[in-house]
């Protein structure tokens, strides 16, 4: 079998940011179904429910893996970066409130860094 990201490891970074931009489509179509009617609304949030679950699947095949971090602990060793972390000191408990950008893996290497919003887990911490 030929291994469909066995080329550079800029064509494998291609095909992770491909990821990325898809899933953020997605979900940003998942977030404005509210402004449509609500045979429209259904009709779009069902396909885009299986847009992601396309994703996944193709990804899969490719032997990638699309991680989200919402409600995960945040600790320095995930493969993501906090984009307000420097809100926060070291010894806060961190919880990652919203994902913007999912971690792309492959046999356990990132191939693309996720970014997150954090926040501290005793707060409450709306969504923007």
């Amino acid at each position: 079998m030929v291994d469909p990201l066995g080329g550079s490891k800029g064509e494998q970074e291609l095909i992770a940011r491909l990821c990325v931009e898809y899933w953020k489509l997605t979900r940003t179509g998942l977030r404005a179904v509210g402004q449509l009617p609500e045979k429209e609304g259904k009709r779009l949030a069902a396909q885009l429910k299986f847009s992601n679950l396309q994703l996944s699947t193709i990804s899969g095949q490719m032997g990638l893996s699309v991680i989200l971090f919402d409600g995960e602990a945040f600790t320095l060793g995930m493969p993501a970066s906090a984009d307000n972390g420097e809100d926060y000191g070291e010894d806060d408990d961190l919880v990652v409130v919203k994902t913007i950008e999912p971690a792309i893996v492959r046999d356990m290497k990132v191939i693309h860094k996720g970014r997150v919003l954090v926040g501290r887990r005793n707060d409450e911490v709306q969504e923007e």
